[in-house]
């Protein structure tokens, strides 16, 4: 998965090269697991009228918590006109 340069600046540092690629893996996994849970944060977001945007950057800061907290977070109420 590394080529052999990063591998040989890798090596430099003392990191094998098995370290590096599960450590890659394990980023990717978490990246995808972010993207995967902003996706319903933002619908829910939306859907309580809270801002998309702000729980997006929540959301893909750290995964799956802001999820969970727009769930369970009331919807919040329309001052009335």
């Amino acid at each position: 998965m590394l080529d052999a340069n990063t591998i040989a600046v890798l090596g430099q540092f003392g990191i094998d090269r098995d370290a590096a690629e599960a450590a890659l893996s394990w980023l990717i996994l978490l990246t995808v697991l972010s993207v995967v849970a902003a996706i319903p944060t933002v619908i829910l977001a939306r859907r309580k009228g809270r801002s998309a945007i702000a729980w997006l950057l929540l959301a893909l800061s750290i995964p799956i918590l802001p999820l969970l907290l727009v769930w369970v977070l009331p919807k919040r109420r329309t001052p009335p006109a």
